[in-house]
């Protein structure tokens, strides 16, 4: 039988790995607390946001899912801003 203090342990460490797995992101922080599931990080995109949300639905194992996840642009350097190589 599993104790009660295992399993957030367990949840966080099997959330983070069906994220990873299924929406192809490492960065995602992952933490429980009062049986509430916290996604934490930053993602390119909209739809990378929603993908981690919906991996982490599905591994919570109907625990409630709080998706705190930023969407960070990603743009080219303007030209003054491009590092010179020698």
């Amino acid at each position: 039988m599993t104790r009660t203090e295992d399993v957030p342990h367990y949840l966080v460490e099997h959330i983070r790995a069906r994220v990873a797995e299924e929406a192809h992101e490492l960065g995602v922080q992952v933490d429980v607390r009062e049986g509430k599931v916290y996604l934490r990080g930053r993602v390119m995109s909209s739809e990378r946001r929603r993908d981690v949300e919906e991996a982490a639905r599905a591994a919570a194992h109907g625990h409630p899912v709080c998706n705190e996840v930023s969407v960070v642009s990603s743009r080219e350097p303007d030209e003054g801003e491009q590092e010179r190589l020698s």
